[in-house]
């Protein structure tokens, strides 16, 4: 027995890796940042996510990113990565380098903003989906390798914001000094990691369920919100 949690321990560690206090999933799942969907995973070993819905987005969305040098252990998901496509962005780690190749973290900052838009009726089907199915999440924050030219234009901004595309797909607004500088696409980029978000659900005064958090995947939900949509028979049970 204690042989099979050793090895279960293990390959679990192989399956995240951890980026400045935060453990992000390993895993060779198509992802997109703000993407819904279902992970599944057996044991969390796998960390399988299948994309569901892209929510649209009508109101720009803050993001967090951080410009960070590689170490081993990104050295080693990298190699993983690109092991089979020779055409990839190319980067030469070395330990003893004094100056290192770089990689990013995004990740959605204004997660209310980000649920106010989830609720939006423009996103009804969406909220229909997350509240009858259960254990749907968010792909909330992503590690990424870009091309040189890419990762200049994320160091020259200071701000940085999720949009909606014509095409329904996903860019990221570069600011600088209050004032749009670029737009991005992450198509060129190699995905890493991810980390996922949950949602809190809350009742308004008309008694409508919506989302009132979107936490960690691993956390728990505050307060009055609840990790799934309760009918009227249930809740008045608890009230009871």
């Amino acid at each position: 027995m204690k042989k099979i949690l050793f090895v279960l321990l293990v390959i679990t560690g192989c399956q995240t890796t951890c980026i400045k206090d935060k453990t992000y999933k390993v895993s060779e799942a198509t992802i997109e940042l703000g993407t819904i969907g279902r992970a599944s995973s057996m044991y969390d070993l796998d960390n399988g996510f299948s994309i569901h819905s892209i929510p649209i987005l009508q109101n720009k969305i803050r993001l967090d990113i951080q410009v960070l040098p590689f170490t081993k252990a990104i050295n080693k998901i990298y190699i993983n990565k690109t092991a089979t496509n020779p055409s990839v962005i190319k980067v030469n780690y070395a330990d003893s380098l004094p100056v290192k190749p770089e990689y990013i973290t995004v990740s959605i900052m204004d997660r209310t903003g980000f649920a106010n838009e989830l609720n939006a009726e423009y996103n009804g089907d969406i909220a229909t989906y997350l509240k009858d199915t259960k254990k749907t999440v968010a792909i909330t924050g992503m590690a990424l390798v870009l091309p040189g030219e890419e990762l200049a234009k994320i160091k020259s901004a200071d701000a940085y914001y999720l949009l909606n595309s014509q095409d329904k797909k996903y860019t990221i607004a570069l600011y600088k000094a209050g004032k749009k500088t670029e737009t991005i696409e992450l198509g060129s980029s190699i995905p890493l990691a991810y980390t996922l978000g949950k949602f809190c659900w809350a009742v308004n005064d008309r008694q409508q369920w919506y989302i009132g958090e979107i936490v960690e995947d691993n956390k728990s939900c505050k307060g009055n919100t609840k990790t799934r949509v309760e009918d009227k028979e249930e809740k008045n049970l608890f009230k009871l």
